[in-house]
């Protein structure tokens, strides 16, 4: 079994490592790792996390290295988020380290630096070379990725983002396991079947506080299904002498594409439609009409347009998924870009060094 000892570097009370707004460091890194983590498990690769996973204290260095050559890791990871002098600029990007003459360390940066780079779409910085603790102490191929700048007005839209971190991690969990060679992550084994309880008792259990609060957290606590749930639920209400609030009377399609395009519901399919409360058939019909809006046809079927290397494109605000499956951060859409690659489907465009599709941009 690959062994993976990995670490969001510093800690929630490490002085300095924050942004100009004072949001940590440590929490950017913890979200990334902790997703990561969570996927290479599912790889059935052994994890060894490195740093405090509470934050509460930063585990010095000498600690981290040891640990993890005691341990007989076969890679390492420092996950960091960058910084300049402090203040907010536009300067920014994405890089990843390995101690000089490290042919180990180059070849796992190079198999993990561009995943990196793909998921978070901001400026690629490179593969570089450093005398860092982390790289230079360890046994094992050591890389330090610094994921992007915390006093970037650029890339801190992205960083603020958990969805982008969430994937960040999961674009590292895959790309270590295709440094191993692992090609697809193992079926977890099935969960044994909850003895079956009835409504009554799973609403007298939610109402004595065994599930905790919130109707998400209880769902999950009792392992049921949505529409159990509601059972649950409307069988508490009873017992509460509280009414079942009757359904508000829904919004047109029309109004809803209307909203989405004000940005009113935020980024993301998932998000938008979470937040318009409607489900997947409904809002495919809400994003269908906010595509007719903005192209002036729906731009599911639409043909890809012809495009030159060169010529200036613009990635239009409806577009959510880069043509390699990432989610398209909110600042790149709206802005324009020159076109440095152009396949059947998709245009490569400099700035952001991502392929989009050709629907996405006009």
């Amino acid at each position: 079994m690959a062994k993976v000892a990995i670490g969001a570097g510093h800690g929630v009370h490490t002085p300095g490592k924050r942004t100009p707004a004072g949001e940590r460091e440590w929490s950017f890194n913890n979200k990334v790792v902790t997703a990561a983590v969570r996927h290479l498990k599912k790889y059935g690769i052994d994890v060894l996390r490195l740093d405090d996973p509470t934050g509460k204290t930063d585990v010095p260095l000498t600690t981290r290295t040891n640990k993890a050559n005691n341990w007989g890791a076969d890679i390492l990871i420092s996950y960091h988020h960058n910084a300049n002098n402090g203040r907010w600029g536009n300067w920014g990007g994405t890089e990843t380290y390995y101690y000089p003459g490290a042919s180990t360390g180059l070849a796992l940066a190079k198999a993990i630096h561009p995943s990196i780079v793909g998921v978070m779409g901001l400026r690629d910085r490179g593969i570089k070379t450093a005398n860092l603790h982390m790289v230079r102490e360890s046994r094992m191929p050591a890389i330090l990725i610094e994921g992007g700048f915390m006093d970037s007005t650029i890339d801190i839209k992205v960083m603020r983002d958990d969805d982008n971190l969430e994937q960040a991690g999961k674009a590292l969990a895959d790309a270590i396991a295709g440094y191993f060679g692992i090609r697809g992550q193992a079926k977890p084994s099935k969960p044994s079947k909850r003895a079956s309880k009835s409504i009554s008792k799973m609403a007298d259990e939610v109402i004595a506080g065994k599930h905790g609060n919130g109707h998400d957290a209880r769902r999950k606590s009792l392992g049921i299904t949505q529409a159990e749930y509601d059972k649950v639920r409307k069988e508490v209400n009873r017992r509460s002498g509280i009414k079942t609030a009757s359904k508000p009377k829904g919004k047109s399609i029309a109004k809803m594409a209307q909203e989405v395009i004000d940005g009113k519901h935020g980024n993301g399919h998932a998000n938008r439609r979470k937040s318009l409360g409607v489900s997947s058939s409904v809002y495919n019909k809400v994003k269908k009409e906010v595509n007719r809006r903005l192209t002036g046809k729906s731009a599911v079927y639409s043909k890809p347009k012809s495009f030159s290397v060169g010529q200036k494109v613009t990635v239009k605000k409806s577009a959510s998924k880069f043509a390699t499956g990432e989610s398209i951060a909110s600042f790149v859409k709206g802005n324009s870009y020159t076109v440095k690659q152009v396949k059947s489907d998709r245009v490569l465009l400099d700035g952001i060094m991502s392929w989009v599709r050709k629907k996405d941009v006009y």
